[in-house]
């Protein structure tokens, strides 16, 4: 059996780890990435961009010799192109490989907003290695930057900026930062802690255009007013890489559609991680990544055995001294009835969201007290967990 696997972020690594564990010695894993390198840990990214005694072998999680010990026969730096389902091939430049089971894992790249003027030089996206490298040897030359999107990428490469001597603003669209994490209370209180690193922030506002002759010069907000800037990252989503699938006829929307197998429209074609659009959802975050990762290698073994329900969002930022988990948290459930906890001289918050007696989100800042006992809380009764929700967190109300 041949198993080939298209990508090498946390998804495909976890699926071809999983396979090598499980698959008998004459079959075999194939895998494929476009960078230079083996697998390395993309939240560490924003880490890399202000620590400049780093290297890129720091970042890296898996040796060559792990590939070989494993069995996992990796071309870096190779791209396929064409999928044929009939013949059940892909293809690139370099070759042709016959596939049994094929995992398309190719993730996302970043989705930039129409903003005249991204095309300057020194305005990056940050989403490898590569571009980490690019946008920190120009740090050392930039004396202001621009961070346009407050969500959790914007803030950890915004604290790296501002670690590394640069005056760093963020520019968010929505009236507070980290919308998808935060409740506009607890946003306040992110904002005072982001403050004291040296991060300035401007909420309710958007990019007209990014001004430069030949490299960025400045931002024009569309209020009129003009940041000083000499380097611009955007950091506002993703956008799931479907091309491939798109042309090999697979069912694709804004990702590739899959089942609760985490099969595609072709039964012999999976995908995983931020590529993947289940039951309408594309997550883009770590944690539904690995969950899918382990349905689909499950299932590759002995199919259809394992059903992927979906994940709870559950998103962590440590920086420093500033920690947020946000779990389950959505915009529409502020409606919801909530206990909430507030300590400005520690500046923790928690707010505990419930609806007919169940756990719907926690937000935890400031503290990573109970966050075991939360998770469970979810599968319980939220009204039998009260009184040891009172011990955990003293005055929660």
């Amino acid at each position: 059996m041949n198993y080939i696997i298209i990508g090498n972020g946390v998804a495909g690594i976890s699926i071809a780890r999983l396979l090598a564990q499980q698959i008998s010695s004459d079959s075999k894993i194939i895998q494929f990435s476009t960078e230079p390198y083996g697998y390395y840990s993309r939240p560490k990214l924003p880490q890399f961009l202000g620590d400049f005694e780093q290297t890129p072998e720091n970042l890296m999680i898996y040796s060559d010799e792990w590939y070989k010990e494993s069995n996992i026969e990796f071309h870096s730096e190779e791209k396929i192109h064409t999928i044929n389902r009939e013949d059940k091939m892909v293809v690139s430049e370099k070759g042709h490989y016959r596939y049994d089971k094929l995992v398309l894992a190719l993730g996302a790249s970043c989705a930039c907003p129409p903003i005249p003027g991204l095309e300057l030089d020194h305005a990056y996206t940050l989403r490898t290695i590569t571009d980490a490298i690019a946008i920190r040897n120009q740090l050392k030359k930039s004396q202001s930057v621009v961070i346009i999107g407050g969500g959790l990428l914007g803030i950890e490469n915004a604290i790296a900026c501002a670690k590394a001597g640069l005056k760093t603003t963020i520019v968010e669209y929505f009236p507070h930062l980290l919308p998808r994490q935060l409740d506009p209370e607890g946003s306040h209180i992110f904002l005072e802690l982001l403050s004291k690193y040296g991060v300035d922030t401007i909420t309710n506002a958007q990019v007209q255009k990014i001004l430069g002759s030949s490299q960025v010069e400045s931002v024009l907000l569309k209020d009129g007013r003009k940041l000083p800037a000499d380097l611009v990252m955007t950091c506002t989503g993703i956008k799931p890489r479907i091309e491939l699938a798109k042309k090999a006829g697979l069912e694709v929307n804004r990702g590739v559609v899959v089942n609760d197998y985490l099969e595609t429209s072709d039964p012999d074609i999976y995908a995983a991680g931020d590529i993947v659009e289940h039951r309408g959802r594309v997550y883009g975050i770590i944690p539904p990544a690995t969950e899918q990762s382990r349905v689909v290698a499950e299932n590759i073994i002995s199919p259809r055995t394992r059903i992927y329900q979906g994940s709870k969002i559950s998103t962590t930022l440590k920086v420093a001294d500033l920690f947020l988990t946000s779990i389950g948290y959505e915009a529409d459930q502020v409606e919801y009835p909530a206990l909430k906890y507030v300590n400005k001289d520690s500046s923790e918050y928690i707010k505990l969201y419930y609806q007919e007696d169940k756990l719907k989100a926690v937000i935890l800042l400031g503290t990573k007290k109970g966050i075991p006992h939360l998770r469970k809380m979810f599968d319980e009764s939220f009204s039998k967990n009260r009184e040891k929700l009172e011990q955990l967190y003293p005055g929660i109300v």
